[in-house]
């Protein structure tokens, strides 16, 4: 019996290391944001030599492949790190992969392309990939948990995705990671996407009969938002919120400006990027409608430029009277004709 407890014990032993090894050295989706991780510590290395504050730019690959700090650092003077990682892999963890560049006096640029509470918390690779790079420091900033479900996250593995790559590779099914093979990680850790995917495509219409109401404070996201506010504030670090653009429909507009107005309301300046996450232009989108292509990310990257260069941010009354025209209550309820007539 004991013997048969040990065979099981190393087994599951065996198991568990099989699994941490194909996560970090094989799976490809890891091994592509390391890779991208990597190019960033480099770059931070050469910007952190001039001993002057930086900005670090946090998200999914929207900001990853939205912007290249190169043209921050040549046409503007701003020496950027691009920490950006998946929107995939959590909020938490997007957040905590900056925290490795930041210093006090440093200013950091968080893009949020999602406020759903589903996309938080830290995912299996979020914590993978942080922890991989970091160590326990990864721990520091407070965004990835130090506990159990954290360490089952560490240790599990992606059944799914290992059956897909293997089907791909034995079956030579199509692309093993489509990032892999026409995309180019550029020194400064810009992610060019050179697919072209998108130029058949229509801007995405979302359901415009939902209002856009507000965020609600007790909400996963608006507590996360606080607490890396509260913490940023503790560290001497400047918070700031940038909302990327989408291949999205105009109509989307009212809900973003919304999301910016509850933001700005926690005391977090929001860029005031006046396209309001709208970008109905899919000639400019590379491979889903979050990627910009290369002529429209170096585009958005001297637009952000401007933007941190003058300090522009939106005010509470700029949003409020944005929604106003766009026919909403800054409660989220629609302006009728009555409530007009009253004013």
């Amino acid at each position: 019996m004991k013997r048969l407890l040990a065979i099981i014990g190393c087994a599951i032993l065996l198991a568990l290391v099989c699994i941490q090894l194909y996560s970090r050295f094989v799976d490809p989706d890891m091994r592509f944001f390391l890779r991208t991780a990597e190019a960033s510590d480099a770059w931070a290395e050469q910007i952190h030599a001039a001993e002057r504050p930086i900005c670090v730019l946090t998200g999914g690959s929207e900001a990853r492949s939205g912007v290249d700090p190169q043209i921050l650092l040549d046409e503007f003077g701003i020496p950027l790190v691009n920490a950006a990682i998946g929107a995939g892999h959590g909020l938490r963890a997007n957040i905590s992969s900056a925290f490795n560049y930041l210093k006090p006096g440093d200013t950091l640029v968080l893009s949020i392309i999602s406020t759903d509470d589903i996309n938080i918390p830290p995912s299996a690779n979020g914590v993978k990939i942080n922890v991989y790079r970091q160590g326990l420091s990864a721990f520091d900033s407070g965004m990835i948990e130090p506990s159990l479900e954290t360490a089952g996250k560490l240790l599990s593995s992606d059944v799914r995705a290992m059956f897909v790559l293997l089907t791909r590779y034995f079956g030579r099914s199509g692309r093993l990671y489509k990032y892999n093979e026409q995309t180019v990680i550029h020194p400064s850790g810009w992610m060019e996407i050179q697919y072209r995917e998108m130029d058949n495509c229509k801007p995405f219409v979302p359901d415009v009969s939902k209002s856009p109401a507000p965020l609600a404070s007790d909400s996963v996201f608006m507590q996360a938002l606080q607490q890396l506010r509260d913490l940023c504030q503790s560290r001497d670090i400047r918070f700031l919120v940038t909302i990327p653009v989408g291949c999205n429909h105009e109509s989307l507009r009212p809900r973003y400006a919304m999301e910016a107005l509850c933001i700005t309301r926690l005391g977090i300046p929001v860029l005031k990027d006046e396209r309001l996450g709208c970008l109905p232009v899919p000639t400019d989108f590379a491979d889903t409608y979050a990627h910009l292509n290369s002529k429209a990310a170096r585009e958005n990257t001297r637009m952000l430029g401007n933007l941190l260069q003058n300090n522009t941010t939106w005010t509470e009354e700029e949003l409020v009277d944005i929604l106003s025209s766009m026919g909403w209550h800054d409660d989220g309820t629609p302006i009728t004709i009555q409530s007009q007539s009253s004013k």
